[in-house]
């Protein structure tokens, strides 16, 4: 029955065709009852078969069709039935990077996109709903996630992307992409304001080396952020750059959704690895192990860090903000929504082969039946209200 899910949205609702049998029904009930009239002669008339004389008949058939659709209609209307249309790559459409401005997007198209000019080309926001950039321009857009998630769809396959030019970290080398993009760069530096350091935050216990080590980065870094998140609080990539985590193992889905967004995940050996992560030593120390997860990475010390081998050392602020801020690829936080594709290193990113990609979109066919039901509505109307006076006429000959 899986073939009934993939035309209908609610299918349940179809078991609402039995009531097909009420107008049947009526219209056999209906039936003018003949009027019994007496001849002199009635003997001599040759009687019908009782079998013939009662055989049931339908009456205005039209009329009943006309109702037996507006029933299958309102049940089909209520179980919501679907169509698949084909999708085609659309040669003529290009995706803005949101900080540039319309303008300088239109002069950039015009001058540097003249083949497109001509065949009626669009131009969308490069943003989750792709709107039309005659509309205000999406604030605050991931271009890694947004990107990855629309090298899927398959109009958007041989879009022109255009991009403000910004330098890319290393940290995107797991995006999505369209083998088929184009991809166009103004050259142009960002004006949007970047934090030059990173959001700390601790999750669990503090290790012994933690407040001294704090101390002496508040000296040196005063306006740098560090909070402290509860266990059962879900630490979000958006408003935290590294978390000290040393709380229970596993580590909670949380934990791992704020890694995979972009955040830097700090641990020691209490916190087992996944198998299927590939971690690598950093400078060449097999204590300290890094993966990379998604768009973040999770730095691993091999030792005990609440040891006295690991803190006992004069240079461990120097150290752990050295294996930090490398491991957080360059201040990732700096650079997280101010790259661009244009400067992107050769064959970074993971393309999206054709074969991935759902060239069939699901319709929903709603808009249509109600426009036939209200037609058909009306022709029922009009039928009835024309047969109605023929019937009295009928009736009245007949008294």
């Amino acid at each position: 029955m899986l073939w009934i899910n993939n035309l209908f949205q609610s299918p349940q609702w179809l078991w609402l065709l039995a009531a097909l049998l009420i107008p049947i029904a009526i219209h056999l009930l209906r039936r003018s009852n003949p009027q019994q009239i007496s001849f002199a002669a009635l003997q001599w008339v040759q009687r019908y078969s009782q079998s013939r004389a009662r055989r049931p008949t339908v009456d205005n058939k039209w009329l009943l069709l006309l109702r037996l659709l507006i029933v299958a209609l309102l049940a089909s209307l209520l179980a919501q039935p679907l169509i698949k249309r084909e999708i085609y790559p659309q040669e003529a459409v290009i995706l803005v990077d949101p900080r540039i401005e319309s303008g300088e997007a239109n002069i950039f198209i015009h001058n540097s996109l003249p083949q497109l000019v001509g065949e009626n080309y669009k131009v969308l926001w490069l943003s989750p709903e792709t709107p039309a950039t005659t509309s205000p321009p999406p604030q605050n857009v991931d271009l890694w996630k947004t990107l990855s998630a629309l090298s899927r769809r398959a109009h958007l396959r041989r879009a022109h992307i255009l991009l403000i030019n910004n330098g890319g970290p290393a940290s995107h080398q797991a995006l999505r992409v369209s083998p088929h993009w184009q991809w166009h760069g103004l050259d142009k530096p960002s004006t949007a304001p970047s934090p030059v350091l990173p959001s700390i935050a601790l999750m669990g216990k503090a290790p012994s080396w933690w407040m001294p080590v704090l101390e002496d980065w508040h000296s040196n870094m005063p306006e740098l952020s560090v909070q402290t998140l509860l266990r059962e609080e879900t630490p979000s990539a958006e408003q935290t750059d590294w978390l000290i985590y040393t709380g229970p193992a596993p580590l909670s889905q949380a934990v791992l959704e704020f890694v995979t967004d972009g955040g830097l995940l700090l641990t020691d050996n209490s916190i087992p690895p996944a198998d299927n992560l590939n971690f690598v030593a950093v400078d060449n120390s097999q204590s300290t192990q890094a993966a990379s997860i998604g768009r973040g990475s999770w730095l691993r010390y091999q030792d005990d860090w609440s040891s006295e081998a690991f803190y006992r050392r004069a240079d461990l602020p120097e150290l752990l903000w050295q294996h930090w801020s490398g491991q957080d690829w360059a201040l990732q936080h700096h650079n997280r929504s101010h790259w661009s594709g244009h400067r992107l290193p050769a064959g970074i990113g993971l393309p999206v082969a054709d074969s991935e990609v759902e060239n069939r979109r699901t319709e929903q066919l709603s808009p249509w039946i109600i426009a036939a039901l209200l037609l058909l509505l009306a022709f029922e109307r009009l039928i009835a209200l024309s047969q109605s006076p023929a019937k009295h006429n009928r009736e009245a000959n007949r008294g």
